[in-house]
């Protein structure tokens, strides 16, 4: 029995390993009756091969292994024990010889989840015999319910009977079913997924006046509310703004920050000597300057990307100090005025492409210091009118200004030096009116929810009214140009 002890060690070590492995799919108790068929060793002299079955009630410990109490029994048929006597024929005892055994076993699959080839190993203990089983078996399932088991082992038993010991070597084979007990388990669900994490919006910029919020290169002006489109001109304060085509040059209204661009303030090629036509706007800004002394301003000169940065540098330099040179010789103030050039650094439009260019090639005049003596606001109609002296008499109703005429059929709008002329017209119902671009520069007509689309020089663009109302519309490219069309 020391033998049979010493053999049960393996068989621990290899169920303490599967033990700690990981959960299985399927841990129900199983039972395996097999039959069993045994080559029977030569030393048993004559006798017949054995046959007879094989049970195993087994536990799934880890996908891999399985633990199994193991019982069988051998029967090798009938041989005779003969007593040799002298003089006399032998005397002879029929005998059968059976076997039988329980213990514990363990199975190893190879490739897990408790089906396909596996290697088995057991220890079984009788009454005369020892038994040690080892070899490969496998399992070949049939739907959910059972499985058909093969097995081909090594066996050997130390046989002890009638104070001998004789050791057999055998060929084992089994052949039987493998059957699962209770209910196969359900597998889990599967992990809910992790919660959606929503991530707030950021809040919009706070707008800030002397900043560039929306980053379009150039600082908005200090009322601005809307300061997150770098497309939406910001930076020009409609109360601030560069005249219209025939209105005079005015700073009325302009506070630090604000930026007015000297539209038509050119330069001769690659220089920075003023054309003609720079001088006579220069003169507009002369006299607006004069007419606000509690200001100073910047001279601003930008440029577009063609050439190296430093040469524009220099050049945008050169050019605002040439601004300031002709207003200083026009009677302003040296001292009211400083200059800088930004060169290509500060672009408000593409330079890939010719408008881009043009518009990027600018001079602005922007509000530095203000002690807020010159700015006037002029009085709505209501501060006026309480203005006036109180009579007993109650002023007559003045007649209502006539309507305008409306224009008979179509008209024409010319858009010419940075304005639409006219730049308010009358016009009956159905009447079709139509833009001519007679400038140097690109244009836009954009009405509310209605765009022309660039408009090159010697375009045209049509509209006709079917509604009465007021229409509204500007240039985007330029939005000092605004105009209105009244349909009657």
């Amino acid at each position: 029995m020391k033998k049979f002890r010493y053999a049960l060690l393996p068989l621990v070590v290899a169920t303490t390993y599967g033990t700690a492995a990981h959960a299985i799919e399927d841990d129900r108790f199983y039972i395996a009756p097999m039959g069993s068929y045994a080559i029977a060793d030569k030393d048993r002299l004559n006798s017949d091969d054995g046959y007879g079955g094989t049970l195993a009630l087994g536990v799934p410990l880890t996908p891999s292994f399985a633990l199994e109490l193991r019982g069988n029994y051998l029967t090798y048929g009938d041989r005779d024990f003969c007593t040799s006597r002298p003089l006399l024929p032998p005397l002879c005892d029929n005998k059968k010889d059976d076997i039988w055994g329980a213990g514990v076993g363990v199975n190893w699959y190879l490739f897990g989840a408790q089906v396909g080839p596996y290697l088995h190993g057991d220890v079984l203990a009788g009454e005369d015999a020892e038994q040690y089983n080892v070899g490969l078996g496998w399992d070949f399932p049939l739907f959910d319910t059972f499985s058909i088991r093969a097995e081909a082992l090594y066996h050997y038993e130390n046989n002890e009977r009638e104070n001998h010991s004789t050791n057999f070597e055998e060929p084992l084979f089994n052949l039987g079913v493998r059957i699962p007990l209770g209910a196969k388990p359900v597998a889990p669900p599967p992990p809910p997924p992790p919660p959606v994490v929503v991530v707030p919006a950021p809040p919009p910029p706070v707008c800030s006046d002397g900043i560039d919020n929306d980053g379009d290169g150039a600082i908005d002006f200090p009322a601005d509310k809307g300061c997150t489109d770098a497309n939406d001109m910001d930076e020009y304060n409609p109360i601030c703004k560069a005249p219209g085509p025939g209105e005079p040059m005015t700073l009325e209204g302009c506070a630090v920050g604000d930026t007015i661009v000297l539209q038509g303030v050119t330069f001769e090629f690659d220089k920075a000597r003023l054309t003609p036509n720079a001088k006579v706007i220069l003169d507009g800004v002369a006299g607006a300057l004069e007419k606000r002394p509690d200001i100073k301003v910047e001279i601003g000169g930008h440029t577009d990307s063609k050439g190296s940065d430093a040469y524009n540098l220099s050049l945008s330099d050169k050019r605002s100090k040439s601004v300031k040179d002709y207003l200083v010789s026009k009677g302003v103030a040296a001292g009211r005025m400083t200059t800088r050039g930004y060169g290509e650094s500060m672009p408000v439009a593409d330079n890939n492409t010719d408008e881009g260019r043009e518009l990027n090639r600018r001079v602005e005049l922007k509000v530095t210091e203000s002690t807020g003596g010159g700015v006037t606001v002029a009085p709505t109609e209501a501060t006026a009118e309480f203005a006036k002296p109180m009579t007993t008499t109650p002023a007559a109703e003045p007649a209502p200004a006539p309507a305008p005429a409306p224009v008979a059929g179509g008209t024409t709008v010319i858009l010419k030096d940075y304005a639409y002329s006219p730049a308010s017209l009358t016009v009956p119902v159905g009447a079709t009116v139509t833009w001519k671009n007679e400038d140097g520069s690109n244009h836009f007509v954009n009405f509310a929810g209605e765009s022309s689309g660039r408009l090159k020089e010697g375009a045209t663009y049509t509209k006709t009214f079917t509604s009465p109302g007021v229409y509204e519309y500007a240039c985007q490219l330029h939005p000092q140009m605004k105009g209105t069309v009244v349909v009657q």
